[in-house]
């Protein structure tokens, strides 16, 4: 018993330790231009980065973002970019709005939200 116990304390350091080295980062940005390709990808460029970077496929999944869940980011943008608004888009990892890879090396977000002024 004493060794589960021991066990479980150590998984639940490494899970907290993990938990804590995680990072993330947000670009609250405006929206500048919305394009979709043929191949389904939806790229923007916005104020954050002034280059464009791939978001999603609104045909197939890209690094976990499935075609249904693009197609409401794609409304999302298209919305907050004739509103003249402002976009916080969330991305695990280290980085910034300004140093992000651009085109398809982009990371997907992990979530688009619609900021109100």
């Amino acid at each position: 018993m004493k060794n589960i116990l021991s066990r479980l304390i150590l998984l639940m350091i490494c899970l907290f330790a993990s938990q804590q080295a995680a990072a993330y980062y947000y670009c609250s940005v405006n929206v500048i231009n919305v394009l979709v390709y043929a191949d389904g990808s939806l790229n923007v460029l916005h104020s954050g980065r002034g280059d464009y970077t791939v978001v999603c496929n609104l045909n197939t999944e890209r690094q976990g973002v499935s075609p249904t869940t693009c197609a409401v980011w794609f409304g999302l943008l298209e919305a907050i970019k004739k509103k003249n608004g402002l976009a916080n888009i969330y991305f695990n990892g280290d980085g910034s709005c300004s140093t992000l890879p651009t085109y398809g090396n982009a990371p997907a977000p992990l979530y688009i939200g619609d900021v109100t002024q």
